[in-house]
């Protein structure tokens, strides 16, 4: 599956994928951290609901809304 332009998803360690966004700021690039999940498949729809603007994200704890299990 094919990921959404500056989305990535980083296997930090077992049960855990963090998803972070590139974003060009002049002529340097920034990344984001948004949030994490427990499995790859989760993260992955986070990312497609997210390109659309569909999710939501806390603040101050990272967590997205709607929930993606």
């Amino acid at each position: 599956m094919k990921l959404a332009e500056g989305y990535e998803i980083r296997h930090a360690r077992r049960g855990c994928y963090e998803v972070t966004k590139t974003v060009e700021v002049g002529k340097s690039t920034k990344c984001h951290y948004l949030t994490n999940f427990r499995n790859q498949k989760a993260a992955k729809k986070f990312i497609e609901a997210h390109a659309k603007g569909e999710v939501t994200i806390d603040p101050e704890t990272c967590i997205p809304t709607p929930d993606f299990k």
